[in-house]
C-alpha cells in the first residue's frame, strides 16, 4: 500500500471546476424549466422553434461532457499528476459546442436587432460589425479548438493565449455593443403613447439585464485566464458562460411573450397608436403570423365597438 505522503493534494487545482460544475447544474435546470415554459405556449414560427430545441440540446450534450470531463481527471487514477498530462477529446468537443452556444445566442440577438431598426433609427452598419465580432469570436473559439488538438499534452501549459483572447474578448464586446445598439433602437422608438412606452423601457431592462450578465461572466473568465496562468480558476466560468447563453436565450423569448401580455393584453390599447405598437410586437416577436393576426384581430374588435 502506498504511503500518504505519495499523493498530492489536487483540491486547490479541482475546487473551482467542481464548485463551477455544480452551479452549472443549477443554470442547466433553469434552462429545462424555461425550454419547457417556451414548447408549452410559444406561437413562434417551426424555424425559431426548431433553433430553441437545437439550443437546450446542445446545452445537454454540453453537460454530459464537462461531466465526464471532470470524472476523467478525479475518478480514474485519483491523486496522481498522469491524467493532467492529457486532454480528452470529451473536453475538445465540449469547447466545440460552447462556440456553437455562444455564436448562435449572439447571431439570434442580431437579429433581432434587425427586427428592432424597424422601429427605431440605427445603421446597417452598427448590426454589421456586430454579427463580425461575433464570427471573429467564433474563429478564435475553433482556434483555441484546433490548439488542443495539436497541444494534447498538458492542461495548464499549452494554452493558446491569443486565440483565446480573441474569442473572449471579442465575444465580451460584441454583447457590450449589440445591448447598447438594442436599447437605443428602442429608445428612439418612443411614441406620445405611455402603454407603448413602457413596453419598450421593459423591454430595454430585459436586454441590459442580458448583456450586463453574460458581459460581465466573459470578463471575469478572460481576467481569470490570463491572471491566474497556473490554476483552473477560470475553468468555472469557461463552463458556465455557455449555459448562461442558453438561459439568457430563453429568457428573452419568454419575456417577449409576458410583456406583450402585460402591456397589450388589455382593454386600453390606443388605436392612434396602432402601427407603432403592431412595430413593437413585431420586433418583439420576430415576424411571427399567429401574434400579428391576434393583434389584428384585437384592433378589429375596439374598431368595432368604437363604430357602436
Amino acid at each position: 500500500m502506498s504511503s500518504p505522503s505519495s499523493f498530492v493534494d489536487l483540491s486547490d487545482l479541482f475546487s473551482p471546476i467542481y464548485w463551477g460544475f455544480v452551479l452549472s447544474l443549477l443554470f442547466g435546470g433553469v434552462s429545462i424549466v424555461q425550454a419547457y415554459f417556451f414548447f408549452l405556449k410559444s406561437k413562434d414560427r417551426l424555424q425559431i422553434k426548431l433553433l430553441a430545441a437545437f439550443m437546450i440540446i446542445l446545452d445537454f450534450i454540453d453537460s454530459g461532457l464537462v461531466a465526464y470531463s471532470i470524472f476523467y481527471f478525479l475518478i480514474p487514477e485519483f491523486g496522481s499528476l498522469f491524467r493532467l498530462s492529457f486532454i480528452p477529446w470529451e473536453l475538445t468537443v465540449e469547447c466545440i459546442i460552447a462556440s456553437f452556444i455562444t455564436v448562435i445566442s449572439q447571431m439570434y440577438f442580431v437579429y433581432q436587432l434587425i427586427g428592432a431598426k424597424r422601429i427605431g433609427q440605427g445603421r446597417w452598419s452598427v448590426i454589421a460589425v456586430i454579427g463580425i465580432l461575433s464570427l471573429i469570436s467564433f474563429a478564435g473559439g475553433i482556434a483555441c479548438v484546433v490548439s488542443m488538438g495539436i497541444f494534447k499534452h498538458g492542461v495548464l501549459s499549452n494554452r493558446n493565449r491569443i486565440a483565446f483572447g480573441f474569442s473572449k474578448g471579442f465575444s465580451a464586446l460584441a454583447d457590450i455593443l449589440a445591448t447598447i445598439a438594442m436599447c437605443m433602437f428602442l429608445r428612439s422608438a418612443r411614441g406620445h403613447m405611455k402603454q407603448t412606452n413602457s413596453l419598450l423601457y421593459a423591454l430595454m431592462r430585459v436586454i441590459m439585464s442580458r448583456g450586463l450578465l453574460v458581459t460581465f461572466t466573459q470578463t471575469l473568465l478572460v481576467i481569470t485566464f490570463y491572471a491566474m496562468p497556473t490554476n483552473l480558476v477560470w475553468m468555472a466560468f469557461h463552463i458556465n458562460v455557455a449555459k448562461l447563453y442558453v438561459n439568457t436565450f430563453f429568457a428573452m423569448l419568454n419575456t417577449r411573450d409576458h410583456l406583450k401580455e402585460k402591456h397589450l393584453g388589455g382593454t386600453s390599447v390606443q388605436l392612434s397608436d396602432n402601427s407603432r405598437i403592431r412595430s413593437t410586437v413585431y420586433a418583439i416577436s420576430q415576424g411571427s403570423p399567429d401574434d400579428l393576426n391576434e393583434l389584428e384581430v384585437r384592433i378589429s374588435s375596439r374598431k368595432a365597438v368604437n363604430s357602436h
